[in-house]
């Protein structure tokens, strides 16, 4: 009987099945796409043979206090590593590269990976083509992927094909990579690093351990080797090679230069490090696992809501089969087991929903997301097990509700459902309660994201147009900055060394003079850079302090390598002990040489970086050059002066291949890609759970609506008006949407609050938002049951009185 009840059941109830099985079929479907993507991101470098086993040896520079991690280590550490530390088992080295690859005169810029040897042993990339073992020992041996083999051969064999690298040496195709899979590592080519000749590692001249370049050292430890131990004996291992400097390190007996082990298999997700090309976001997989659950509760919560509702319809039914004999257990069993099927049927639905959702999700997480792995691991079983976990977390209590009526009362007509209205109206404020919450969690994230790429930088980046990755070349950049400075539409020009979003970091510890005003006598953690006399005023940084740089002065070819003039920022003022901005002004330091450079003046604190860290101290040497040209445009259409500056500065550069070039705006909007990633997650599942729940509220208010159709016919007979039934019945439901207001502000005024604190600058979190999250939600619950309210308490009242 049970396996004919729920087809006859569906074809009664059709309005609220569909609207069941769309619920279902929407929070499975959010909830498998979320844990498709977390477990793709999750697998990450862990295919490696003996993954557990592999670590990247990265280090530490720290400068009084100040600390900065790099993905690199030094040049000859791999050799050091093989010999004196017993549990490293293997050693390989890399070094990542932009390169103009290229056959038959067409070159095309490629990341290259140039690597020891042995490269292919510990880090295994799967070849399709080609010995792991042998295709890097050839010395001009280049392994290469699928694609980029077709971008230079076309369907030719590649194999033992030449491979040209501009300005550099000519290699040959020994493999061919299979389909790269997500990895910590971007590269498209894999050279033997003996292939550069005198610019290799083998022809390098030593150099202390501090001055690190862009090798990265990875090592496979012994079976049963400790991390944890190797680790701990890391900083007797470093001042072996690289003996402590009080003096540079900050005053104590700490080495400037720090190693650390980090697990391979947690670069992508939990490393973050100068140098790091590609990585994951921890942050983001958890606030979309949080949220994709919080949906997948809705979806259940409606189910549960509509099938309590619905219970009374099938009281007489239950009657019945009890009066034949059914047990309450049985009937517990048979309702169950009619939400497992329902549930089931919304998971095969939600794999269609999962195909066409794709490309959007995929959107939304910035990376690409295949439904292949589903069948999978962990996936199966999760895939399997869902339909029966959400049929009986949705059906278990509707189920009891029905299996509890006694045959009496329903033969009589007074069939009741204790308790069941009272757990709706929770189930509905939890509902809406996670609609609000995600809903200030938008308008937050995205207010915030705002406010830092505007507040708090120190210079005006509108207009600012960057080109970066300039050769340092003085004669050359003197005359690219005066033909740029000319052309119309251009309102100012300079070079320096630092730019927004910039790469490169630095720190600096130098002594202050004997008769110094600061309480101070060295100056630790300084991060320094360059940057020529105009470069303030191309910013349109404030000067709080001194007169600045002398009227007309430029920098001479001497103050490359001794400066005459430097600029500080107010907090690497206040860091090298100077109580006011004006102390420091006049003052001469001893900074690369014995000739002092004095300060000039001190700027407010310019922010290039992240609001997440702290405002750096920033000192500016005053010279010519720099790699990175930052022009003020003029406001307007762009588009032509933007065109003559790139025309002037490729032309004293033809053989600088990698200039990159965009706006400062931009290049700040780019150290925000987790945040905006978070707030379009909250966005688009903060919109699922609010059309989930005012689907439930929908088919509640269809319900109870029909339930007191001759109420409503009573009521007009005897004078009321529709706005009247509309008033009554809308605050029977806006009274859990007003109650879930109070439940989600506290809860999301603190989730936020604590999100906030990773940022120096931040958002006020204003009454406003969430007052407009709560009116969004009680507007849509509002127009949600007015569609049936006012249909019902339209309809003429005779027909009302004859509806039972």
């Amino acid at each position: 009987m049970s396996m004919f009840t729920l087809p006859v059941f569906l074809r009664r109830h059709v309005l609220f099945t569909l609207l069941n099985l769309a619920g279902l079929a929407v929070g499975i479907a959010a909830f498998l796409l979320v844990s498709l993507y977390v477990a793709e991101e999750g697998t990450v470098d862990r295919g490696f043979a003996h993954a557990d086993r592999l670590y990247r040896v990265g280090s530490q520079l720290n400068v009084g206090g100040q600390s900065i991690k790099l993905t690199f280590s030094p040049d000859d550490l791999a050799e050091s590593l093989r010999q004196e530390v017993p549990e490293v088992e293997a050693v390989t080295r890399v070094e990542q590269d932009r390169v103009m690859l290229g056959a038959a005169t067409r070159y095309f810029e490629q990341r290259v990976l140039w690597a020891d040897p042995d490269f292919l042993r510990l880090l295994d990339y799967p070849l399709e083509r080609g010995d792991p073992a042998l295709a890097l020992a050839r010395p001009d041996g280049v392994v290469v992927t699928r694609e980029l083999a077709r971008t230079l051969f076309g369907d030719a064999d590649p194999m033992g094909r030449t491979i040209e690298v501009r300005h550099g040496p000519a290699l040959t195709v020994t493999g061919v990579l299979a389909p790269l899979r997500q990895s910590h590592l971007v590269f498209t080519a894999i050279a033997a690093e003996a292939a550069r000749g005198d610019k290799s590692w083998a022809h390098a001249k030593p150099r202390a351990w501090s001055d690190i370049s862009g090798v990265t050292t990875y090592v496979r430890l012994a079976p049963g080797a400790s991390a944890a131990a190797v680790g701990a004996a890391l900083p007797a291992f470093v001042n072996r090679h690289n003996p402590p400097n009080p003096d540079k390190a900050g005053g104590g007996m700490d080495n400037m230069v720090s190693l650390r082990l980090d697990p391979v298999p947690d670069i992508y997700l939990r490393v973050k490090a100068l140098g790091t090309v590609a990585g994951g976001d921890v942050g983001t997989l958890q606030v979309l696992g949080g949220v994709a659950l919080l949906i997948l509760g809705i979806a259940i919560a409606n189910y549960t809501n509509m099938a309590t509702a619905q219970a009374i319809t099938r009281a007489r039914e239950v009657g019945i089969r009890k009066l034949v004999g059914a047990r309450r257990r049985q009937l517990v069993a048979l309702f169950t087991g009619e939400a497992v099927l329902l549930a089931a049927i919304g998971t095969v639905a939600a794999l269609a929903l999962m195909e066409l959702a794709r490309p959007a999700f995929q959107g939304l997480v910035g990376r690409d997301v295949s439904l292949a792995p589903l069948p999978r691991g962990w996936l199966l079983p999760l895939l399997l097990a869902t339909p029966v976990l959400v049929g009986v977390l949705g059906g278990f209590y509707p189920a009891l509700v029905l299996s509890g009526y006694r045959p009496g009362e329903v033969l009589k007509g007074r069939a009741q459902a204790p308790g069941a209205g009272r757990v709706r109206a929770v189930l509905v404020v939890a509902q809406f309660a996670v609609s609000i919450a995600l809903m200030v969690a938008t308008f937050t994230v995205q207010r915030q994201v705002a406010h830092v790429q505007a507040a708090g930088l120190g210079y005006q980046p509108d207009s600012l147009y960057l080109i970066s990755n300039l050769p340092v070349d003085l004669a050359r950049a003197a005359t690219l900055k005066a033909e740029v400075a000319r052309l119309p539409g251009v309102r100012a020009a300079s070079l320096s060394s630092l730019v927004p979003a910039a790469e490169s970091e630095s720190l600096s510890s130098f002594d202050l003079p004997e008769n110094t005003r600061s309480t101070l006598r060295q100056a630790r953690g300084i991060a320094s850079f360059t940057a020529d006399q105009d470069f303030f005023a191309t910013y349109g940084a404030r000067l709080v302090a001194g007169k600045g740089l002398p009227a007309g002065w430029k920098p001479a070819e001497v103050d490359e390598d001794k400066p005459r003039y430097l600029i500080l920022t107010e907090t690497a003022a206040r860091r090298m002990g100077y109580a006011k901005p004006e102390d420091a002004v006049g003052e001469r330091l001893s900074i690369n040489s014995e000739d002092p450079t004095e300060v000039a003046g001190v700027v407010a604190d310019m922010r290039f970086q992240s609001a997440r860290r702290a405002d750096l101290p920033l000192m500016f040497l005053i010279k010519a050059s720099g790699e990175h040209l930052t022009v003020r445009l003029a406001a307007g259409d762009q588009r032509a002066t933007m065109a003559a500056v790139n025309a002037v500065v490729d032309k004293p550069y033809p053989d600088a291949e990698y200039l990159r070039r965009a706006f400062a705006d931009e290049r700040i909007e780019s150290l925000y890609q987790s945040e905006r990633r978070q707030a379009r997650v909250f966005a688009a599942f903060g919109g699922l759970a609010v059309a989930l729940a005012n689907m439930g509220l929908f088919g509640l208010t269809a319900l109870t609506a029909a339930r007191r159709t001759k109420e409503i016919g009573v009521r007009r007979v005897v004078g009321a008006k529709v706005p009247d039934i509309m008033g009554l019945m809308a605050w029977q439901f806006t009274r859990p949407v007003l109650l879930a207001n109070l439940v989600a502000w506290p809860v999301a005024w603190w989730a936020l609050h604590q999100w906030l604190l990773q940022f120096t600058v931040r958002v006020d979190q204003a009454p406003l938002t969430f007052l407009a999250a709560g009116a969004v939600a009680l507007a849509v619950a509002l127009v949600t049951v007015a569609v049936h309210v006012i249909r019902v308490a339209s309809a003429p009242p005779v027909a009302a009185l004859r509806y039972e």
